[in-house]
């Protein structure tokens, strides 16, 4: 965010993804409206004064500043950021059970977590939740099962392995954070 040239004490602009600028604060003051409307008050002297108005708008419009933001980060919202930070995926209804279980363990730390429990074939499931863009997708199959693990793949498509709980936690904390 940067002031802006020929309003420096009271305009800002922000620079979206391909280098356009946008307005997104502003302090107006207003000696128009209160003419207009007659507007009056009656001071420690008990005499009429004519009020002075001021406008503020913090970022434009909410609209503007959240489609800056979308698009500043092309969708892939920053992992404290987004809606849905975690989408837990089960490849048969055999991992239901462990997958609340880690799903209740996630929430317990203030975690925006989701299950799909749903029947589509797990490529779908991961195409699916892909391309909306949730940060982290925990993929919960019978060797994790085996194992009390989870396999995380990134929503860029990157698969990081094979994580135990205790690691899980650990490095969602750290991507809290970054």
């Amino acid at each position: 965010m940067r002031q802006h040239e020929k309003c420096p004490l009271h305009q800002f602009t922000l620079k979206d993804a391909i280098g356009r600028e946008w307005q997104c604060g502003t302090i107006q003051v207003d000696l128009n409206l209160p003419e207009r409307f007659d507007l009056s008050y009656i001071n420690e002297d008990n005499q009429k004064q004519k009020p002075v108005m001021l406008h503020r708008a913090i970022f434009g419009s909410l609209e503007r500043f959240i489609g800056i933001l979308i698009e500043h980060y092309a969708g892939h919202l920053p992992f404290w950021l987004a809606p849905v930070q975690v989408m837990i995926i089960t490849i048969s209804e055999h991992q239901q059970i462990y997958a609340q279980q880690v799903l209740k363990r996630l929430q317990s730390l203030s975690l925006r977590v989701e299950c799909d429990f749903g029947k589509d074939k797990l490529g779908y499931k991961i195409r699916k939740h892909t391309l909306q863009k949730i940060p982290f997708l925990l993929l919960i199959g019978g060797k994790e099962l085996e194992e009390s693990s989870v396999r995380v793949r990134t929503s860029k498509g990157t698969d990081l392995g094979l994580l135990q709980m205790d690691e899980l936690e650990k490095f969602l904390r750290q991507a809290m954070v970054n």
